[in-house]
């Protein structure tokens, strides 16, 4: 009997899912447990070669191991095949940490919730995997975290593939995605979930593509119900080849991408397992599709993998000689670019071009920082000048409120530097192969009009993984299906090398790239910050004395870890407590050690007795010295980067003096109230028009709706309450070389402040000391310093130059940045910026300055990552690390900061930003005769600051410099008698013969001298 035939399509979408399903029931259709034997979970890493002689021990099903980040090994033993068959076998590893296959002793696959089974090589035995206590796939639906007992191991198997069934389910689910992707076009709004019961949505009145693909999909499903597998699978390729679209109008640029927090939600040694289990996963990947592409940047990850298996690396490089895998980025690491200072910045751009040059025989062509929390104005400066004409992220599209305007376009940094951008739209960078994801990053791209591509990475990220053989498989089936995307493979910089050619025809960016968004990694692990600053300031010293000797020691191994400190979740405040319980004594170590070499190379270089001090900063040092700690101090004027003897300057400054409502040294006047509240001050005969009382602890209600640590919401600058809650105690005291009043009292809940006002007799800024002991939660504390300069725009200090900020409330894009990033200094002035006032500081960088109101974030009370919403990744109860605060910041802080005036026109040393060096970097003590680098002076060109001096081989150093307040001109070096300077690069590379003493400079440019002595 044959049934009257009337087309309900309204049902073909439930019809289709249903198949679906019965389809991926096929492709994995036998499964044999495999016996698992392992070593006991090891908090300290054990190589594959020490771990053969551990002892083993058979693992059930269902059991638990490990405490967070332990490794264990275990041994497999594969049984026989049955039968003749050649098919492959595939293990599958059901673990909930993250698991490396070894075979015949190399990382061969990489097993994690998005990569559960891999097929053996013909003749596997005998294996070894390698299984972390983590589980990071945040972003994975089938993720669930760890255990409260460890991670479980559900069973090893060996299962077989119905590759025809692997093969058509793949084919029915891409038309199935397209399916429902044109369903919810059709609706113009909320699209009703595809429901098993109820009246289905009418399809009277739909897009006849739409109606085209029910209507094949339902036949396709007839053929499989009547005629099976084989023939579905001829149906679906018939209606694929129909729904192809021979010229689509945009084109999806898929390059395999796998980004590795080299620490977040586990520290290095995880992050370095991860490289290890990522690299792995892609070696595979790219032996089974010829097509796939893949890029990564982090010659950090590079190095880790090359000193813990060389085997592996040896395959990436031979994957590198095919033109299949780009090493890319430019970097080090995938840095922070707002805390970290200018030089330490371009030591990721000089380390990473020459890791880069060592892997790939040149240097890297983009600076790839997908997930960085903004982008400093002097990041297109940096790579210019590393030979870098392009830059990419998505980060930017994480910004709350206001969207970024451009996808593709140039980006001017604030010198006139010009690099060519592209920042995905509407997509990230821990992409599927999905038409969700497709869609968005067309739809979102905002210059298709000119350039139809736009770059899709692609693969699981954050915690490595990459990308997956389903991956690969969609891109085959998806691209130019219906309304699809064109889909290729390639890699980022062939990308880019197309779209650089369109730049005459993009809209261009100039200024930084501010996120509005994570404005609390500023500020967040404030200890983390210091310490940083002080490393960075070690080695300052290290190779300031360098330079003066005249050698040139190789420091780059601790400069790798300075840098690798930048990472983008490490400085900012956005680890685990276990990355910092690892960080926090390596920094410190850094700077005690370089430190005490510096020390000691000073006074090696010269045994006599004659006691001197040596300025290790390319300005001249002016202030007082003590002999002792007990004697009484002498004032010193020291040229840069040399040494001076312990004898008083014939004229040493008038003494200050203090009241309790004063403070007073001739050059500076602070008036201060019964409460210790700074009420009035002048700065060089310019009296601060200060709006109320300043230098006052606000504390904040601190409680980000969504990332604690990274966060400092808008709605938290409503609630802020005087910091003292009674009365302070107000205590003056006059010293031999300063006056200071100091301001006492609990502030908060359970926390106390010591507030210390010095005036330093000779010096032109009123210092600000904070000690203080942090015990609150959810709290943040800011100083205030609220004046009547309410020109537009405030400056803040960045790691080279400076950025100009609207202070005036009105547009969205001012009210977006009510905490914004400063490299230790900014400053408010009236429109001229003839007249102003500058705060600087030690190590602090989260400024904000609204209205005339200059504030400073001094610490806050933060939930920390792994006691907040990310416990299921890194449960705090599986963690060996004992004693870890739950919130930041706890415990005793030493801040230091200082006023000054802000005038454009200062002389070079009373400029902000040579005095966020000159006022926290003290002389050392040294003996013996006068030392000196070359450079006498520096006349002419005053905002043009002398940062740095890098010693580059024995007799030849760098003199860095940055102009700071957007000013052109020149400036006149003034050197010793039989020195000379050459523009260089930034690494010291000279860039032409003729030497010259006279540097012309435009706005904020990075200008490098190469000084040496000339040979007799």
């Amino acid at each position: 009997m044959t049934t009257p035939y009337f087309p309900l399509l309204e049902l073909t979408p439930n019809r289709v899912l249903a198949a679906v399903r019965r389809l991926e029931a096929l492709v994995w259709p036998s499964a044999e447990p495999v016996e698992v034997f392992a070593t006991e979970a090891s908090a300290e890493p054990v190589s594959l070669e020490n771990a053969r002689h551990l002892p083993l021990r058979r693992v059930r099903p269902g059991s638990s191991w490990g405490k967070l980040y332990d490794q264990r090994w275990c041994r497999l033993e594969l049984p026989g095949r049955r039968g003749a068959s050649a098919a492959p076998r595939y293990l599958e590893w059901r673990d909930q940490g993250e698991a490396t296959l070894h075979v015949d002793g190399l990382p061969f696959y990489g097993f994690d919730v998005a990569h559960r089974r891999v097929a053996l090589p013909q003749g596997a035995k005998k294996l070894w995997v390698e299984s972390w206590c983590c589980q990071s796939a945040i972003w994975h639906p089938k993720a669930t975290g760890l255990s409260p007992s460890g991670s479980v191991f559900e069973g090893a198997f060996l299962v077989g593939r119905d590759d025809l069934a692997w093969n058509t389910f793949h084919d029915l689910q891409c038309l199935a995605d397209l399916m429902v992707h044109l369903r919810a076009a059709q609706a113009g709004g909320p699209v009703p979930d595809i429901a098993a019961v109820g009246p289905q949505p009418s399809v009277a009145r739909v897009t006849p593509l739409y109606r085209r693909v029910l209507r094949l999909l339902d036949e396709a499903v007839d053929v499989f119900d009547r005629d099976g597998l084989a023939a579905l699978q001829r149906s679906l390729r018939t209606a694929m080849a129909e729904l192809h679209t021979e010229r689509p109008l945009v084109r999806a640029v898929l390059t395999g991408h796998a980004h590795i927090d080299l620490v977040w939600l586990w520290p290095e040694r995880v992050g370095e397992a991860k490289a290890v289990h990522t690299f792995a996963t892609v070696n595979r990947l790219m032996s089974l599709y010829p097509e796939f592409r893949f890029a990564y940047s982090q010659p950090a990850s590079y190095q880790a993998v090359a000193r813990l298996q060389p085997r592996l690396h040896r395959a990436v490089l031979e994957r590198l000689r095919e033109r299949r895998w780009e090493p890319t980025g430019a970097m080090q690491v995938e840095s922070d670019t707002q805390l970290p200072c200018g030089e330490a910045l371009a030591r990721s751009f000089v380390l990473g071009q020459e890791a880069f040059r060592e892997l790939r025989g040149n240097p890297a062509r983009l600076c790839w920082l997908p997930d960085v929390f903004g982008y400093s104005a002097c990041l297109p400066q940096l790579m210019r000048l590393v030979g870098v004409p392009w830059f990419f992220t998505t980060k930017l599209t994480w910004s709350a409120m206001n969207r970024f305007p451009f996808s593709s376009f140039v980006w001017r940094g604030n010198d006139g530097s010009e690099v060519v951008a592209h920042v995905t739209q509407d997509c990230g960078y821990n992409n599927l192969v999905d038409l969700p994801r497709l869609h968005a990053g067309a739809d979102g791209h905002g210059q298709s009009d000119v350039h139809p591509e736009y770059l899709h990475p692609t693969g699981y990220g954050d915690g490595g993984g990459g990308p997956t053989e389903e991956m690969c498989e969609r891109a085959r089936r998806l691209s130019s299906l219906g309304d699809t995307p064109e889909i290729v493979w390639d890699q980022p910089e062939a990308f880019f090398e197309r779209l650089d050619r369109l730049r005459s025809r993009l809209p261009v960016f100039q200024g930084e790239c501010y996120l509005e968004y994570h404005r609390g990694t500023y500020t967040t692990h404030s200890a983390v910050k210091e310490a940083y600053r002080r490393a960075e300031r070690a080695l300052q010293v290290r190779e300031a004395v360098a330079c003066a000797l005249g050698t040139a020691a190789d420091l780059r191994a601790p400069w790798r870890r300075v840098v690798f400190t930048q990472f983008h979740d490490c400085l900012p405040g956005s680890s685990v407590p276990e990355v910092y319980a690892e960080t926090l004594p390596e920094l410190r170590r850094i700077e005690a050690e370089h430190l005490s070499a510096a020390a000691s190379e000073l006074n090696r270089a010269d045994a006599k007795t004659t006691e001197a001090v040596f300025n290790p900063l390319p300005l001249p040092w002016q202030g007082w010295v003590r002999k002792t700690r007990t004697a009484s101090p002498v004032w010193l004027e020291i040229l840069p980067l040399s040494s001076a003897p312990l004898v008083a300057a014939p004229q040493s400054p008038a003494p200050a003096r203090a009241s309790r409502r004063t403070l007073d040294n001739g050059l500076v006047r602070a008036g201060f109230d019964g409460h210790g509240r700074l009420r009035s001050l002048e700065l060089r005969g310019q009296s601060v028009p200060f709006s109320g009382p300043a230098a006052v602890p606000v504390l904040y209600s601190d409680t980000p709706a969504a990332y604690e640590a990274w966060d400092i919401d808008r709605n938290a600058l409503a609630t802020g309450k005087p910091a003292f809650a009674t009365a302070p105690t107000v205590e003056v005291r006059e010293e031999t070389d300063r006056a200071v009043l100091v301001v006492s009292g609990k502030i908060g809940r359970d926390s106390t402040l010591d507030l210390r006002f010095v005036l330093v007799a000779g010096e032109s800024v009123l210092r600000i000391e904070a000690d203080l002991d942090w015990h609150e939660r959810n709290t943040l504390l800011k100083l205030h310093f609220p004046t009547r300069y309410q020109g537009r725009q405030a400056r803040f200090g960045a790691p080279f130059g400076s950025v100009l900020r609207v202070q005036q409330p009105g547009t969205a894009a001012a009210e977006a940045q009510w905490e914004v990033p400063a490299s230790r200094w900014a400053a408010i002035a009236d429109d001229g910026e003839r007249e102003g006032l500058a705060l600087i500081s030690e190590a602090k960088f989260g400024f904000a300055a609204r209205d005339g109101d200059l504030s400073v974030s001094l610490v806050r009370g933060a939930r920390v990552v792994g006691f907040d919403n990310h416990d299921k990744a890194a449960p705090r109860v599986l963690s060996r690390l004992a004693g870890a605060d739950a919130f930041s910041d706890q415990g005793h802080h030493r801040i230091r900061l200082a006023l000054a005036a802000h005038d454009l026109g200062a002389p070079r040393r009373e400029q902000p930003a040579a005095l966020a060096d000159l006022l926290f970097c003290e002389p050392l003590p040294c003996s013996g005769k006068g030392l000196t680098a070359g450079l006498l002076a520096i006349d002419g060109g005053e905002s043009l600051i002398p940062a740095w001096a890098m010693p580059v081989a024995p007799g030849v150093w760098v003199l860095r410099l940055h102009e700071t307040c957007g000013q052109r001109g020149y400036a006149t070096m003034r050197l010793a008698e039989g020195w000379t300077a050459t523009p260089c690069s930034l690494d010291g590379t000279p860039l032409r013969r003729s030497t010259t003493t006279r540097v012309h400079f435009r706005p904020y440019e990075i200008v490098s001298l190469r000084i040496s002595k000339r040979s007799r």
